[in-house]
């Protein structure tokens, strides 16, 4: 066996190996690289072929470095960092926007995070765009997702992060169901209709601000939805006091279809985060999306 390893065909393999390595998963690295999963186990069977050594302990419920893994690891893993910038760093010198972003977002921000990827597309026609709006917690990486907007403190702290900004939700309801009704503490909420947006995380409990403590109350609504506009709807259309974040009340208020109330009680603003697994190689479409979505956020404060 030739005791040289010169063959550049052989560092798509790394790549391949380095990005098993990192999550652990063959079925993460071909998400995360685009490839199939078969292809993902062939390059690296091949790579430990060339290197005459295994990288790599497989198991059906887990996967873990062998010891000439994890120096191997460490060995490729600032050389991979470095091709790659330099690579970036050309193309984004000269590339055009064009591929597809994959995004989620919660559903309390589908107009104005689906109005900034519309715009995307329009401003760059080469751009595709792949939306999931849900409150369910989603594994970046594990799921392939480009970018996420995120609403209140994060829990995975490997992720990159980038503020912009905070978001005020309150408590609305229309002028013509308050007329003939009191509403001047959140414990006479028992004695009101009210509708509930079922599809927080928070669930069937609405946040309130009582002197020093952020407590959290169970509600029960006379109706219940997953939809904020159709709870503003609701609400506008007098069926009771609703929870709304801030653009959605913002706009009832505007027309005058909605009061806000219970204000000194509000929960404190919370901050709204653009969200990524690495700030490497971010492809030219995801950049412009990051910049196209703070900026609309900002407009909306």
């Amino acid at each position: 066996m030739s005791t040289r390893w010169d063959n550049l065909p052989e560092l798509e393999a790394v790549r391949v190996f380095a990005a098993v390595a990192q999550l652990r998963s063959f079925r993460g690295a071909a998400i995360a690289l685009r490839l199939p999963r078969t292809t993902v186990s062939r390059r690296l069977s091949l790579l430990e072929k060339s290197l005459g050594t295994r990288l790599l302990q497989r198991t059906t419920r887990q996967v873990s470095l062998t010891h000439a893994g994890e120096i191997f690891l460490n060995e490729v893993t600032p050389a991979l960092e470095k091709i790659g910038d330099a690579g970036q760093r050309m193309l984004s010198a000269t590339a055009q926007p064009s591929g597809v972003v994959r995004l989620t977002s919660t559903r309390g921000s589908t107009e104005w995070v689906g109005g900034a990827m519309l715009e995307l597309i329009e401003r760059h026609p080469r751009v595709r765009v792949e939306i999931d709006f849900t409150d369910r917690a989603i594994d970046l990486v594990a799921e392939g997702f480009d970018l996420a907007v995120r609403a209140g403190k994060l829990a995975d702290s490997s992720l990159i992060a980038r503020s912009i900004g905070r978001s005020q939700s309150g408590y609305y309801a229309s002028p013509g169901y308050l007329k003939t009704r009191r509403l001047t503490h959140p414990d006479q909420l028992v004695d009101h209709q009210l509708v509930v947006f079922s599809g927080s995380s928070r669930g069937l409990r609405w946040p309130f601000q009582i002197g020093k403590r952020l407590q959290e109350v169970p509600v029960q609504g006379r109706v219940v939805v997953n939809s904020l506009a159709v709870a503003q709807l609701a609400a506008e259309r007098g069926h009771g006091v609703t929870w709304l974040p801030a653009p959605f009340g913002r706009n009832g208020l505007k027309r005058g279809a909605l009061v806000a109330v219970l204000r000194r009680f509000w929960p404190p603003p919370i901050p709204v985060q653009l969200v990524y697994p690495s700030a490497r190689h971010l492809a030219p479409q995801v950049r412009v999306a990051i910049e196209l979505i703070a900026r609309r956020f900002k407009d909306l404060l």
